[in-house]
Formats: structure tokens, sequence, C-alpha cells
């Protein structure tokens, strides 16, 4: 939980889920970290074999590729350092852009291919991951952490259902400012 690209997913969820009321977790296995959105009502994790349960967070134990989501949609999913397990990634990936309105993914940015016996894609790159989705993320960046050598980056993406969301500075802080949260001076 220390590490620095789950500083900038909570700083992302915080500007671009601000708002939302639902919110689905694609392999969180037994991660507590959904508890971190406290403001968002409905959170589902979903996990082929531990999904994260508590009394805020649902969930639900499934192959992504069979389950039937029977048209539901979140307002937003998350998929954090899962499409490089996944043998037959890009149906995988497609079907994360149907069930939410956005999106975020997490992969190992540039892991040589030794770095874990699990993953079966490394290197992954923004290049790699676009053919994966079928077209280019609204936002990416690469973390890299501290003292971590080869396997020290990821590479963090969002897609909005609408492709011509942009997110440069300028949109950031139009975000933040319409949907910030509170501060003391709103009280005082």
């Amino acid at each position: 939980m220390d590490l620095m690209y789950y500083s900038y997913l909570d700083y992302i969820m915080r500007t671009v889920g601000r708002e939302a009321q639902s919110m689905i977790d694609i392999g969180t296995a037994s991660c507590p970290y959904l508890e971190w959105f406290d403001w968002i009502p409905e959170r589902t994790s979903f996990d082929m074999a531990e999904p994260y349960e508590s009394p805020a967070v649902q969930g639900v134990q499934g192959d992504f590729l069979e389950y039937d989501f029977s048209g539901k949609r979140y307002d937003i999913a998350t998929c954090l350092q899962v499409l490089e397990h996944v043998p037959d990634v890009f149906p995988f990936a497609r079907k994360l852009l149907e069930i939410a309105d956005i999106l975020i993914i997490s992969v190992p940015f540039e892991w040589p291919k030794t770095a874990a016996d699990d993953h079966v894609h490394d290197p992954i790159n923004y290049r790699k991951l676009t053919r994966w989705m079928g077209r280019k993320a609204n936002y990416r960046q690469v973390v890299k952490e501290p003292f971590r050598g080869a396997v020290g980056q990821r590479l963090i993406a969002i897609y909005e259902a609408d492709e011509s969301v942009s997110y440069g500075r300028k949109d950031f802080k139009d975000r933040i400012r319409r949907s910030r949260f509170p501060t003391a001076g709103d009280f005082a």
C-alpha cells in the first residue's frame, strides 16, 4: 500500500471519480483499497479467486470473461495490475470498456520478461496497451517507484466512454474546481 502509484490512483479517483455513485474493481484479490473510496455508495470487488468483501464492499467471485453483467454499467471501473496475467487479454480488455463510463487501468511498464513468473505479457508499453484496448487512452501517466529498479514503473491509463475527453493540466484543474472535496473554509 506504500507504492506511489496508489497515491496517483487516489488522486485520480478523487478527481475523475468524485461524483461516482458506483464502482467496480476487476481483479481485486483480497486487497482493501476499495475502502479508500468511501464517498462512492456502491462498491464492488470482482475477482476470480478471492474478491475483497466488507460491510461497505460487495464481493463477486467469477470469471470476468464469462460473467453476465446483464447490461449493468458502473460509473467507474478499475483494473490494477491484472492485464499482464490474463492469457486472452484482447477480449478481457475490450469487455472492461463495456462495463463503465470511466475505466482506470494500471499495468507494469516495460518490466523485463523475467520480472515475474506469473506475467504472460511483459514487457508492456503504451503501444501494446492501446492494441489490447482497441483505442487510445484519454489520459496516461507512467509512475516511477523509487528504489525499485527495473520493476519500478507502472503505466496508469484512463478511458472515458467519451473518447474526445482530454486530461491536460487545465482539464484536471477544472474538474477539481467543479467537484472538489469540501475544505475547512466551506464550513466556517
